[in-house]
């Protein structure tokens, strides 16, 4: 039989679905898993799922990447039940457990497409389209609705979520602020969750989805959804005392603790069958929160003539006349004493004796005094809110005075045949120690009864300081709440806005202060508390974010990056008051945000900025346009020719050759 079923959300928009079945469900990387997903960024044993009884719980197994529960890391090894329908995130991948009933008397809820609606506008750049136009919830449980924002425009946006119409604390958002790229859709998770409260009456919430970007917040696109609050039951029986003597009346006390009118019908029932009951005809009936005491008697069928007296036990039924036709019980005894007592019987023939005889007796010292008993001390209920009234019952014996004590201090003194008081606790807390104590015949006695006195949890402060915040502003926050009868306080969101390590748990009063980051958007703080005995209260705190505004001194040349030699993009003129996000990493520059969206900057020296905040707290750009490169043209002179001077021009001398000479005469 299946008890639930997981979403899967991967990262390229595939969306898979798993039904649930069995008592133990694994989920990791590695083939054995029950469920495999097969990605890097999960474990190879990342989470287990454990159904016992239909109570469902999650636990991480030491996954490397945690295991989120609606954004709140769950610790290693422990488990955590889940209420019905929550976002697990493991590794890159959302999932949506929704839980399962396939027993016959309680059929399946069925898909309904017709209740999808789209919401558009024709110049608005995103559109929404919800899973749901109604939601149907039970305090205490939740119920969900899945909103998809479509990127329509051609740049980057960043979305703000917010659900009007409903009490604070009754809606939580699993992405109240998220990054959609061009022409991608996201997927939002909205979980309506009212407290079990009975003033929480029954009445539907026509409740609106609000979505807008960054860059256009008067652009909002509005999704409504009627949220129908349903009645829920709780009822609580005690009586004043559990051990009912002769004849005397027993007291009943009734409580409503549902949001609806309650019709209550009493009857008693014996083991025995030797008993019967005198309580209220017809239906008593209740308005939400409401008490009631009711009186009645328990009276014996056949009493004996003589004889001890006889203890019987009894039960009062309580069933409800609505569709719910519950039951409840409450066990206690009657002291049925017979019509005479031997003393009476003999008191007319011998009461002359009778007191020879107790004469006679006190003489020699027989007729020793009885000491006192106190016995079957109990309490209307174990637990109570503070300023309830809770009912101390006793059977008390031979005892001249009752001392009633609060934790060993006194508290009130009665006489000695008392045998219940009514206490106010609106001024108790915590572990209580009951004690009565009996005194007669010059010795006392005392029995105790523990009880846990709790107090209503009620958020009377949760805030932020300072709580406006200036857009990309560096700048420091103080927490602090304070939430009277709670044991633990978590307090979500801050991660929004800085990277500085949080605790995950916090006491009932508290403050986190320093904590310094950077706002984009608003922040939604979110404040959950418990108590010692399971009560939830929630509360949410908006931190505003407002731009950052400078004056222009002069006519300021904006250019497209920090520097004198980048390309000029635009002018401000004189006295303009424009939004700045950023200045550069030395901060001599000013980045400023034109109304068609473009960024120019600025020489910082040529604005005077506002007071709301400190321009040099501004957060820096270091990933900036480069400046154009500078071509200098460097002249290299063409040298002169140097002419070699001409050669000489050559003597030639002519060879003569000699001539013979005759010696010799003719």
């Amino acid at each position: 039989m299946a008890f639930g079923r997981l979403d899967i959300f991967w990262p390229d928009g595939r969306l898979e679905s798993v039904t649930l079945s069995g008592q133990t469900v694994s989920v990791g990387r590695a083939a054995g898993n029950t469920v495999v997903l097969d990605t890097e960024t999960v474990s190879r044993y990342h989470f287990s799922m454990t159904n016992e009884h239909g109570v469902v719980s999650i636990t991480d197994l030491d996954s490397e990447n945690g295991t989120y529960i609606d954004s709140i890391r769950l610790p290693s090894n422990e488990a955590r039940v889940l209420d019905g329908v929550e976002e697990i995130q493991a590794g890159h991948l959302r999932i949506i457990f929704t839980a399962l009933d396939e027993s016959p008397t309680a059929p399946m809820p069925l898909a309904n497409n017709d209740d999808t609606q789209r919401i558009e506008l024709e110049e608005a750049t995103f559109r929404l389209q919800i899973d749901a136009t109604k939601l149907d919830v039970w305090p205490a449980a939740s119920s969900s609705a899945e909103l998809s924002i479509t990127n329509m425009g051609e740049e980057t946006q960043l979305y703000n979520v917010e659900v009007a119409g409903l009490p604070r604390g009754w809606a939580r958002i699993n992405r109240p602020r998220l990054e959609v790229e061009p022409n991608e859709t996201a997927n939002v998770l909205i979980n309506i969750k009212p407290p079990r409260r009975y003033d929480n009456a029954p009445t539907t919430y026509p409740t609106q989805v609000n979505v807008y970007a960054d860059e256009r917040p008067d652009m909002v696109l509005t999704a409504p959804l009627d949220v129908r609050i349903h009645a829920f039951s709780g009822f609580g029986m005690a009586l004043a005392r559990p051990f009912v003597e002769n004849r005397e009346s027993i007291r009943l006390f009734l409580h409503n603790q549902g949001s609806g009118p309650l019709g209550i019908k009493l009857h008693g029932t014996s083991p025995s069958k030797t008993v019967s009951f005198q309580l209220p005809s017809g239906i008593l009936r209740l308005a939400p929160g409401q008490r009631m005491q009711v009186t009645g008697e328990v009276v014996p069928r056949q009493r004996a003539m003589l004889g001890q007296p006889t203890v019987h036990r009894f039960d009062i039924w309580a069933q409800s006349q609505g569709p719910a036709k519950f039951m409840a019980a409450v066990s206690g005894k009657a002291e049925i004493a017979p019509r005479f007592k031997p003393w009476q019987l003999i008191a007319a023939g011998g009461i002359a004796v009778s007191l020879l005889l107790l004469g006679i007796m006190a003489f020699i010292g027989l007729l020793t005094p009885r000491p006192p008993v106190i016995r079957d001390v109990t309490v209307n209920s174990g637990q109570l809110e503070q300023g309830e009234t809770l009912i101390l019952s006793w059977v008390a014996e031979n005892t001249n005075d009752i001392n009633i004590r609060v934790n060993q201090a006194p508290y009130l003194t009665l006489p000695g045949n008392s045998n219940h008081v009514e206490i106010d606790t609106s001024e108790l807390s915590g572990d209580i120690v009951l004690t009565v104590q009996g005194t007669g015949n010059g010795e006392t006695v005392e029995a105790s009864v523990p009880v846990y006195i709790y107090r209503e949890m009620v958020v009377e402060n949760f805030m932020a300081d300072p709580g406006n915040l200036v857009r990309y502003v560096v700048t420091t926050i103080t927490v602090s709440w304070d939430v009277p009868g709670a044991t633990t306080v978590e307090i979500n969101g801050l991660e929004a806005f800085t990277n500085a390590p949080l605790e995950d748990v916090y006491g009932p009063t508290g403050t986190i202060p320093g904590v310094s980051g950077v706002a984009s958007g608003p922040i939604i703080l979110a404040l959950r508390a418990e108590d010692a005995v399971g009560n939830v209260a929630e509360d949410t705190f908006t931190l505003t974010v407002s731009d950052a505004y400078c004056v222009a001194n002069t006519q300021v040349t904006l250019r497209e990056g920090p520097n004198p030699n980048n390309q000029q993009i635009g002018t401000v003129p004189s006295g303009e008051r424009v939004i700045v996000d950023a200045q550069d990493g030395g901060a001599g520059w000013l980045r400023v945000v034109l109304p068609s969206g473009v960024y120019g900057w600025g020489e910082r020296g040529f604005f005077t900025c506002d007071e709301g905040f400190r321009v040099e707290e501004l957060r820096a750009i270091l990933d900036v346009p480069a400046p154009l490169p500078t071509m200098t043209a460097t002249l290299v002179p063409t040298p002169t020719p140097t002419l070699a001077p001409p050669s000489p021009t050559p003597i030639i001398v002519p060879t003569v050759a000699p001539v013979a000479t005759n010696t010799n005469s003719q």
